[in-house]
């Protein structure tokens, strides 16, 4: 029997306990721990009729496995096992099932709670109730974001304007060294959905890869007019930088590594978005170092909470 065996899954059909936990067994293992989680019929004083997950598998997939692992290695465990239902969910259906093996008890019994935690909190999964009385709502995870595992907070808020929103479906640039950059294009949009631990909503970088820093990119919109006056191109656009959230009135060098909030949206900056030399092909030579002074390259942000993002002047900070 192979040892040290960890599997993530996600299931659109009932989970098979009876072939999962036949997956724990090892002559080495002297305490197997196990979680069935399921649907019950009540949440916060709401009689609830039925649940439906929706995730976004690939990412789901490749975190819950990292979750094992990570956890696995920490532990010691010999085997990980985990499974999250998804689709539509009947009172008293399993909606995960966790399996851990060890050879002592005490780590089986921390692991199991561990493991636990992380894929209730970071699992991009997103669970709808369906009340007794025909309501809905969409249940995110537990108050704490997927991102950080911290509880809510009152973030500072930006006070400035968004002016422009840019996606694309591809990446033009990455990966395209020596090769020639492509053309998927990109298109301005009003509004877009931010999706928390993902990005947004359409565009290259969705579901890209777990806590991945570029979930969404904020460009100062004097850097654009620096670049136009720097390089006597006035009409240029602002899509060529290939930035999504134009803005105005923030000084985004301030907030890298700071967490803030944009109209009601909560993000977690990273750091600088660095220019590329792809940049003195898109609008002129130069533009690459030109780009790389006073943080003109704009900034990397995560996406904490879920919303829309309009093209409106967003309120000052109360």
């Amino acid at each position: 029997m192979v040892k040290n065996f960890y599997k993530f899954s996600l299931s659109n059909e009932p989970i098979d306990v009876s072939s999962l936990a036949a997956e724990l067994r090892d002559p080495a293992a002297g305490a197997v721990v196990t979680f069935d989680g399921r649907v019950r019929n009540h949440n916060e004083g709401k009689s609830v009729s039925h649940l439906e997950y929706q995730s976004y598998p690939a990412l789901a997939i490749s975190t819950g496995q990292r979750i094992l692992e990570e956890e696995a290695a920490r532990y010691g465990l010999l085997r990980a096992i985990a499974t999250h239902r998804t689709g539509s969910l009947q009172i008293g259906e399993a909606t995960v099932w966790l399996g851990v093996a060890s050879a002592h008890r005490g780590p089986a019994f921390d692991a199991a709670r561990t493991i636990m935690e992380r894929l209730k909190y970071e699992l991009p999964i997103w669970k709808k109730e369906t009340y007794a009385d025909g309501q809905t709502e969409w249940v995110g995870p537990d108050h704490k974001s997927a991102a950080t595992g911290r509880e809510k907070e009152e973030l500072p808020a930006w006070a400035g304007e968004l002016l422009e929103i840019w996606i694309s479906p591809g990446n033009d640039f990455r990966g395209r060294h020596e090769k020639g950059r492509l053309d998927h294009g990109i298109i301005g949009v009003s509004e877009i959905e931010c999706v928390a631990g993902m990005g947004l909503r359409g565009d290259r970088y969705f579901g890209y890869k777990p806590d991945f820093k570029g979930q969404v990119t904020f460009f100062d919109a004097a850097a654009v007019e620096a670049v136009r006056e720097k390089f006597s191109q006035p009409d240029l656009s602002s899509s060529v930088f290939r930035r999504n959230l134009i803005v105005r009135g923030i000084d985004l060098s301030a907030w890298a590594g700071k967490r803030f909030r944009f109209q009601g949206i909560d993000f977690e900056a990273s750091e600088e978005c660095k220019p590329c030399y792809w940049m003195d092909e898109a609008v002129a030579p130069g533009t690459e170092e030109f780009l790389k002074a006073n943080f003109r390259g704009g900034l990397r942000a995560r996406i904490l909470t879920d919303g829309i993002l309009k093209i409106v002047a967003s309120k000052p900070a109360e």
